[in-house]
C-alpha cells in the first residue's frame, strides 16, 4: 500500500485547494518557520481522526479553518482527503483505491467520508485498527515524539513495545470479560440471595405440605358423613313442609275474614270522629264569635262616655287661641313695617357704592401708565437698531479687508484643483472597470447559491417532514406492537388455564383431561354456554358450582366418570344426563307479575346462549331464576313473588326463596369461568386485527425509512453543493465590496473637488461685485447709525414727561379705592338688619297658621259621632244573642257524637283482637314455612358449594348409619381437624413450586460458577496471549535496535531492558546505550544529541518489526549534527523500498537524499502554498547534459 494523494482546502494556512502528490521513495517537504509545514502533517492526522484540538495546537476543533488574513475573508469550513493505493489490500477493505474525506464547518458540522460514502468516525478506526497505520501509530513520528521516548518513565515506554505488538484487541476483550465477569458475579450473588432464602422454606413446607395432605383425607370423611346429614334432615324438613303447608291455607282464610270485619268497623269509626272533628270546629268558631261580639259593645258603651267629656272641654280652649291669634297678628303688621324701611336703606348703600366704582374704571382707562410702556418699548427696540447697525457697520468694514486677502488665495488654489480633477477621473475608470466584474462574478456565484438553497430547503424540508411520518408511524406501530404482545401474553395465559382447566375444581380438572378415555362427555357447563358481558356477574352467581357441572349424555356414562373418578380418588364431579335432565320454569303468573316489577332483567335462562342440544340443562338451573336490577329493585320484587322465586342481582347480590339473603363480594369476583371464555373470544378477534394493523404499519414505516434515507442522501450531497456555493459567493462578494468601496472611495473625492472648483471659479467672478456692494454697504450703515442716535433722544424726553403724569394719577385712584371699601361694608350691614326682619315675619306667620288649625278642629261638628256609636252598639248586642243560642245548640250534638265513638270504639277492638288472634296463628305457621324454606335452601346450597352435589346425588350415596350416630361420628371427626390445627391447603401446590424453583435456582447456580470458571480461564488465556506477543516483540525490537544503534553511531552498543522480566503484564522497559567512546548507561545520561539519535534508533528498529506502508517523520531530526543527519538520511534510503517516507526538514543532509521536495512558502501572508521539484528527475537531467 502507498499514500497517493494529500489534498488540503481551507484548513488552517491553506486557504487555497492544494494537491500533493506522494511518490515512492522519500518525500521532503521544506520551507522557512512559520510557512506551514507542520500544516500538512496536522492534516494528515486530522483526515485519520484526530480528536484533540489542542494535540493540532488549537484551542477549538474550528481553530483548523482557515480564519482569513487582512486581504482574505475567513473560510466556512476546512476540508482534507487522503487517497491510499490499496491494491495488496494491506488494509481490510474490498477497494484497492481508498479516498478518505473529512470535513467541518464552522457551525460545528463535520462529516467522514470513505470513497465518497458517508460514513462514521469509528468506520474510520475500524479501518486502520492494527494496520500500523492511524493518528496515533509510529507511521506519524514527530520529533515531540522522539523526545517521549527518552523522557518517558519506563511504565510509560512499555505501552511502545505493547502498540507494535497488537495486544490492543486481547487487552479490550480482557476488558470485556471482566465485565461479563462482574456481571456473572451480581447474578450468581442474587441467586446466591434467593436460594439462601428458598432454603429457609423447603422443609417448612415440606412439614406443612404432609399436615395438608392428613387434613384433606380426613375432611373428606367428614364431608362424606356431613352430606349424609344434611340429606336426612332435608327429608325431615320437606315433610314437616307438607303439613305447614296445609295448616297455613286454613288460617290464611281465617286471617282475611277478621280483616274485613276490622275493616268496616274502622271505617264506621272514622265517620263519626269526621262529624265530631267539624262540630268541634264549629263550636269554637261560635265562641270566638261571641267574644268577640262581646268586647266590640263593651269598647263601643266606653267611647259613647268619651265623647261626653270632651264636649264640656271644648269651650274653654276656644277662648284662649282666639286670644293668642289676635296677639300674632299685631306683631306681624309692625314687623312688615320695620322691613320696608331697611329695605330701603339697603337700595340707597348700594347706589352710592356704584357710583363710587364707576368713578375708579374711568380713572384706570385714562391713566398715563399705558402711554409710557408704549414709549418704553420704542426706547427699547430703537437702542436695539443702534446696536445692529454698530455691529453690522464693524462688519462691513472687515469684510473690506478680508476681500482684498481672497482674491490672493483664489488664483492659487484654482491651479491646484485642475491638477487634481485629471487624477481622479483616470482612477475613476479603472475602478468602475473592476466594480463591473466583481458584479457579474456575484451575479453568476448568487444565482448558483440560490439555486443550490432552493433545492437545500427543499430537501430539508421534505427529509423534516419525512422523519416526523417516519417518526409518528413508527410510535403507532411500537404502540399496536406493544398491544398486540400484551393482548396475546393475555390471551396465551387464558388459553392455557381454559385448556389445563385451572380454577376448576379437582375432580372436574381430573376428569376432562382424561375424557379422551369415555365417550358421551359433552363438556364442562361453562364451556357449552355463552353470556353478554353485563349479565355474566349475575349467571354465574346464579349457577354457582354447576358451572363446574359436566354435561354428559345419559346415566351410563356419569356412572362410568363416577367410577373412575372414585377408583383413582381423583375428586368429584356432578353430572347432568341429558337423558334424565327436565326444565324447570316459572308459572305464568310468577313470570307476568316479574315482568311488572321495576328493575326486571329477565328469566335467567332466556339470557343464556346456548347449543338447542343443551337448552334443557340450562333450563333446569335457571328456569326459575329472575335477574334484577340491583338489590333496590329484588327486594320489593321478592315481596310481590311471596318470597317463593329466587332473584339474583346483576351484581351478584341473591334474594332466596323464603326471604333470606346473601351478598357481598369476593376479591377475585368479575374474573369467574364465564368472564374468562368471554374475555378469550374477545381477545382472540383484537388479537387477529392486531397482526393485521401491525404488519401494515410495519410495511409503511419501511416504505417511509427507504424513501427518507434516499432524500437524505440527497440532502447531504446538496448541503455540500450549498456550502461550495456560499464559499464562492462570499468570496465574490468580498471582492464586489472592496471594488465598491474604492469607487466610491474616488467618487467622493472627485464630487468634493468639483464642488471646491466651483465654488473657486465662482467666487473669483463674483469678487469685484462683491467690493463694490461692500463699499455701498459701509456708506448706508454710517447714515443709518445717526437717524437712530437722534430718534433715541427724543424718545427719552417724552418719557420723562409721562412718568410725572403717572405720579398724580395714582394718588387720586388711591383715595377712591378707599371710599369704596367704607361704601360696601355699608351695604353688607344693612342687608344682614333686612335678613333678620324677614325671619322673624316668617316665623309669626306660622304660629298663626298654628292657632287657626287648632280652631277649625274645635269648632268640628260632632252630633255625626254619637249617632254612629249608637247604632253600632244596638247591632253589637243583637249578634251576640244570636250566637249564644248557637253555641248551644252545638254543645248539645257533640255530647250525642261522643257516646256514639265510645261504644263503635269497643266493637272494633274485639274485632281486632279477633283478627291479632288469627295474624298470630298466621305469622307463627310463616315464621315455621320461613325457616323450613331457608333450612331447605341452606342445606340444598350446602350441598351444592360445598360439596358440589345435588340432594338426589346425595341420597343415593348417603350412608346408612342412622342419624345419631352420623352426628357423633362427625363430632369425632370435627375434633380430630381441631387437632391437627390450623392447616395452610396451599403448601401442596407452593411445596411443589417452590422445590422446582429451589432445585431450578440450584442447576443455575452450578452454571454460574462454570461461566464464572470460563470467563477466568478466558481471560488467563488472554494475559499468556499479551504476555507471549509482547516477549517476542520485545525481543525482535531489542535485536534490531542494537543492529540499528550501531548503524547510527557507527560503532558502540545499546540494549532494552525489562524492569521486571518476571511480570511481563506489567513491566517498563529501560534503555541503555554506549555511544562511541563512552562507558555503557542509562539514556537519561546521554547528551540531546545522542538521546536524539538514541530514539531514533528505536523508531527505526520498530519499523524493522512492524514495517508500515508510508511513514511521516515531523523534523524528527532537528536535533542531530551534520554527520548523523548524513546518517539518518542514508538509512531512509535504505529501507524505502518497503516504507514510504514524507520527511518535514530544514536540514541539508535530508534535503539531498529526498526523491521529491516541496517548498512549502507565505507569498500572501498568512496564506500557504506549495512548489515541488523532482530532484530524481532534476538528477537524470543533469546527468544527460
Amino acid at each position: 500500500m502507498k499514500l497517493k494523494t494529500l489534498e488540503i482546502g481551507g484548513f488552517k494556512s491553506f486557504a487555497d485547494r492544494t494537491k500533493i502528490e506522494f511518490m515512492p521513495g522519500i518525500t521532503g517537504v521544506v520551507g522557512p518557520n512559520g510557512s506551514g509545514k507542520s500544516n500538512i502533517i496536522e492534516s494528515i492526522r486530522w483526515v485519520m481522526g484526530e480528536q484533540s484540538a489542542k494535540g493540532l495546537r488549537g484551542d477549538k476543533m474550528s481553530d483548523v479553518i482557515f480564519g482569513g488574513t487582512a486581504q482574505r475573508a475567513p473560510l466556512n469550513r476546512a476540508e482534507v482527503s487522503i487517497t491510499f493505493d490499496n491494491t495488496d489490500h494491506y488494509l481490510n477493505s474490498e477497494y484497492s483505491e481508498i479516498r478518505i474525506t473529512r470535513t467541518l464547518y464552522r457551525n460545528g458540522d463535520s462529516r467522514y467520508q470513505i470513497n465518497g460514502t458517508t460514513v462514521r468516525l469509528k468506520d474510520i478506526h475500524e479501518l486502520f485498527m492494527d494496520s500500523g497505520l492511524g493518528r496515533e501509530s509510529f507511521s506519524i513520528i514527530s520529533q515531540g515524539r522522539v523526545e517521549s521516548i527518552f523522557s518517558a518513565k519506563p511504565e510509560d515506554r512499555r505501552t511502545i513495545i505493547e502498540d507494535v505488538a497488537g495486544v490492543y484487541k486481547y487487552k479490550q476483550n480482557k476488558d470485556k470479560a471482566e465485565k461479563e465477569l462482574t456481571g456473572v458475579q451480581e447474578n450468581l450473588n442474587r441467586v446466591q440471595d434467593i436460594l439462601y432464602e428458598l432454603e429457609g422454606r423447603v422443609e417448612p413446607l415440606a412439614e406443612q405440605s404432609a399436615k395438608a395432605q392428613d387434613y384433606l383425607e380426613t375432611k373428606k370423611q367428614f364431608d362424606k358423613l356431613d352430606q349424609s346429614r344434611l340429606v336426612l334432615e332435608l327429608t325431615d324438613w320437606y315433610n314437616e313442609q307438607t303439613e305447614i303447608a296445609r295448616e297455613l291455607a286454613g288460617a290464611e282464610q281465617a286471617s282475611d275474614e277478621q280483616a274485613k270485619v276490622v275493616k268496616q268497623q274502622t271505617d264506621s269509626l272514622t265517620a263519626m270522629k269526621d262529624e265530631r272533628k267539624q262540630a268541634e270546629t264549629d263550636r269554637q268558631e261560635a265562641q270566638d264569635k261571641l267574644l268577640a261580639l262581646t268586647t266590640a259593645v263593651e269598647q263601643l258603651s266606653g267611647e259613647q262616655k268619651l265623647q261626653a267629656e270632651r264636649s264640656a272641654n271644648r269651650s274653654n280652649a276656644t277662648r284662649e287661641l282666639k286670644a293668642q291669634i289676635a296677639q300674632v297678628e299685631s306683631r306681624l303688621a309692625d314687623l312688615k313695617v320695620t322691613e320696608a324701611t331697611r329695605q330701603k336703606k339697603v337700595a340707597s348703600q348700594k347706589e352710592t357704592a356704584d357710583e363710587l366704582r364707576l368713578q375708579i374704571t374711568e380713572l384706570t382707562a385714562s391713566h398715563p401708565r399705558q402711554q409710557e410702556a408704549a414709549v418704553s418699548e420704542e426706547i427699547e427696540q430703537v437702542r436695539a437698531n443702534l446696536v445692529d447697525a454698530m455691529q453690522a457697520l464693524t462688519t462691513a468694514k472687515n469684510q473690506q479687508s478680508y476681500l482684498a486677502q481672497e482674491h490672493e488665495r483664489n488664483d492659487a488654489e484654482s491651479a491646484r484643483l485642475q491638477q487634481r480633477s485629471t487624477l481622479l477621473d483616470e482612477q475613476i475608470a479603472t475602478a468602475t472597470a473592476s466594480v463591473t466584474d466583481a458584479q457579474a462574478e456575484v451575479d453568476e456565484a448568487t444565482t448558483v447559491l440560490a439555486d443550490a438553497q432552493a433545492e437545500f430547503v427543499r430537501l430539508q424540508n421534505a427529509g423534516k417532514d419525512l422523519e416526523a411520518k417516519s417518526q409518528a408511524q413508527r410510535q403507532e406501530w411500537f404502540s399496536k406492537m406493544e398491544e398486540d404482545q400484551r393482548l396475546s401474553t393475555r390471551l396465551q395465559s387464558l388459553s392455557r388455564l381454559s385448556e389445563n382447566y385451572d380454577g376448576y375444581f379437582q375432580g372436574v380438572r381430573n376428569l376432562m383431561k382424561a375424557k379422551d378415555n369415555f365417550q358421551g362427555i359433552h363438556g364442562v357447563l361453562a364451556e357449552l354456554i355463552s353470556v353478554e358481558a353485563p349479565h355474566q356477574t349475575a349467571i354465574e352467581t346464579a349457577l354457582g358450582g354447576a358451572l363446574q357441572n359436566v354435561v354428559v349424555t345419559d346415566e351410563q356414562v356419569g356412572k362410568q366418570a363416577i367410577r373412575y373418578l372414585t377408583e383413582h380418588r381423583l375428586g368429584r364431579v356432578t353430572f347432568l344426563p341429558l337423558s334424565t335432565i327436565r326444565s324447570r320454569e316459572l308459572q305464568q303468573g310468577q313470570v307476568e307479575t316479574a315482568q311488572n316489577q321495576p328493575g326486571f332483567i329477565g328469566i335467567a335462562a332466556d339470557l343464556v346462549k346456548t347449543d338447542v342440544t343443551y337448552n334443557t340443562v340450562v333450563k333446569n338451573l335457571l328456569g326459575t331464576t329472575v335477574i334484577a336490577k340491583s338489590m333496590d329493585e329484588a327486594v320489593p320484587m321478592a315481596r310481590a313473588l311471596q318470597q317463593r322465586v329466587r332473584i339474583v342481582t346483576l351484581d351478584g347480590q341473591v334474594m332466596n326463596a323464603g326471604g333470606s339473603m346473601t351478598g357481598g363480594a369476593n376479591r377475585n369476583q368479575g374474573n369467574g369461568l364465564l368472564s374468562q371464555q368471554n374475555e378469550v373470544e374477545t381477545l382472540t378477534a383484537q388479537v387477529a386485527t392486531l397482526h393485521d394493523e401491525t404488519a401494515v404499519l410495519e410495511r409503511q414505516v419501511r416504505e417511509i425509512d427507504a424513501e427518507l434515507q434516499n432524500v437524505t442522501t440527497a440532502f447531504n450531497e446538496q448541503q455540500a453543493k450549498v456550502l461550495t456555493a456560499n464559499e464562492r459567493a462570499q468570496q465574490a462578494t468580498a471582492k464586489l465590496q472592496v471594488a465598491e468601496e474604492r469607487l466610491a472611495q474616488v467618487q467622493k473625492e472627485k464630487t468634493a473637488l468639483s464642488y471646491e472648483f466651483n465654488v473657486s471659479n465662482s467666487g473669483t467672478a463674483d469678487h469685484e461685485t462683491m467690493v463694490a456692494e461692500n463699499a455701498s454697504e459701509v456708506t448706508d450703515l454710517t447714515d443709518k447709525q445717526a437717524k437712530l442716535q437722534a430718534q433715541l433722544t427724543e424718545l427719552t424726553d417724552e418719557r420723562t414727561e409721562l412718568l410725572a403724569r403717572i405720579s398724580d394719577a395714582d394718588t387720586e385712584l388711591t383715595e377712591l379705592r378707599a371710599e369704596l371699601a367704607t361704601a360696601q361694608a355699608n351695604v353688607q350691614a344693612a342687608q344682614v338688619r333686612y335678613e333678620d326682619i324677614v325671619e322673624q315675619i316668617e316665623a309669626e306667620q306660622a304660629r298663626l297658621t298654628n292657632y287657626q288649625q287648632q280652631m277649625t278642629d274645635l269648632t268640628s261638628d260632632q252630633s255625626d259621632v254619637q249617632q254612629r256609636l249608637s247604632a253600632e252598639l244596638a247591632t253589637a248586642n243583637t249578634d251576640k244573642e244570636a250566637t249564644t243560642n248557637l253555641l248551644a245548640e252545638l254543645t248539645d250534638k257533640l255530647a250525642d257524637l261522643n257516646e256514639r265513638i265510645n261504644v263503635a270504639e269497643g266493637m272494633l277492638v274485639q274485632a281486632q283482637e279477633a283478627q291479632t288472634d288469627a295474624m298470630s296463628t298466621l305469622s307463627k305457621l310463616s315464621g315455621r314455612q320461613g325457616e323450613l324454606r331457608a333450612a331447605i335452601q341452606n342445606g340444598e346450597r350446602a350441598l351444592e358449594e360445598t360439596y358440589d352435589t345435588s340432594f338426589e346425588f346425595a341420597k343415593a350415596e348417603m350412608s346408612d348409619m342412622p342419624i345419631d350416630s352420623i352426628r357423633t361420628q362427625l363430632k369425632l371427626l370435627k375434633q380430630g381437624l381441631a387437632e391437627i390445627g390450623n392447616v395452610n391447603l396451599n403448601a401442596i401446590e407452593e411445596y411443589a413450586e417452590v422445590k422446582e424453583r429451589y432445585d431450578f435456582l440450584t442447576q443455575q447456580q452450578t452454571d454460574l460458577i462454570d461461566a464464572q470458571d470460563n470467563l477466568r480461564q478466558t481471560m488467563s488465556e488472554m494475559d499468556e496471549e499479551v504476555e507471549t506477543r509482547f516477549k517476542e516483540t520485545f525481543d525482535a525490537i531489542a535485536a534490531h535496535f542494537s543492529e540499528i544503534f550501531v548503524k547510527m553511531f557507527g560503532g558502540g552498543q545499546a540494549k532494552l531492558e525489562l524492569t521486571d522480566p518476571e511480570h511481563l503484564l506489567t513491566t517498563g522497559v529501560d534503555i541503555k546505550a554506549q555511544p562511541p567512546g563512552k562507558k555503557f548507561q542509562q539514556m537519561s545520561l546521554l547528551s540531546g544529541g545522542e538521546k536524539a539519535l538514541t530514539a531514533i534508533s528505536l523508531l527505526f528498529a520498530i519499523l524493522e518489526v512492524r514495517p508500515v506502508p508510508f511513514a511521516v517523520l515531523d523534523e524528527t531530526e532537528a536535533a542531530l549534527d551534520e554527520a548523523n543527519v548524513d546518517r539518518f538520511a542514508h538509512y531512509l534510503h535504505e529501507v524505502n523500498d518497503r516504507t514510504q517516507f514524507i520527511v518535514i526538514t530544514h536540514r541539508k543532509g535530508t534535503m539531498t537524499n529526498a526523491d521529491v521536495l516541496y517548498g512549502v512558502t507565505m507569498q500572501e501572508p498568512g496564506v500557504s502554498t506549495m512548489v515541488s521539484v523532482n530532484l530524481q528527475e532534476l538528477d537524470n537531467t543533469l546527468a544527460e547534459n
